[in-house]
């Protein structure tokens, strides 16, 4: 009988485990799912951005396009304005004072 009893302990126990198991496995599969939703909905969101950018860069295409013509050929345009060649400055003679002025101080 003492055997008896240890087996349904031993398997009550194991039982017990098991249904620990069981929820964890639960808990995780719920996690899963949840993760799985939220990606799901970045995915979409992820989309509609795509598909509104896209619209905008049609857009702007169209309105940047109103400034070509067919002769001028389409260049990329340099990422900052190229500042004008500055002209080499002259050398800057000292002002001489008028004669008279250099008379009436002597």
């Amino acid at each position: 009988i003492r055997d008896v009893a240890t087996l349904v302990s031993d398997i009550a126990r194991a039982s017990a485990e098991q249904a620990t198991g069981l929820e964890e496995v639960g808990k995780a599969l719920a996690q899963m799912d949840e993760v799985t939703q939220r990606n799901s909905a970045l995915v979409e969101e992820n989309a509609a951005t795509a598909h509104t950018l896209e619209e905008q860069a049609k857009s702007m295409d169209e309105q940047v396009s109103f400034f070509r013509t067919e002769e001028e050929p389409v260049d990329v345009a340099p990422a900052r304005p190229v500042a004008p060649a500055r002209q080499a400055a002259r050398p800057h003679a000292p002002e001489q004072k008028p004669a008279r002025a250099k008379a009436a101080a002597a």
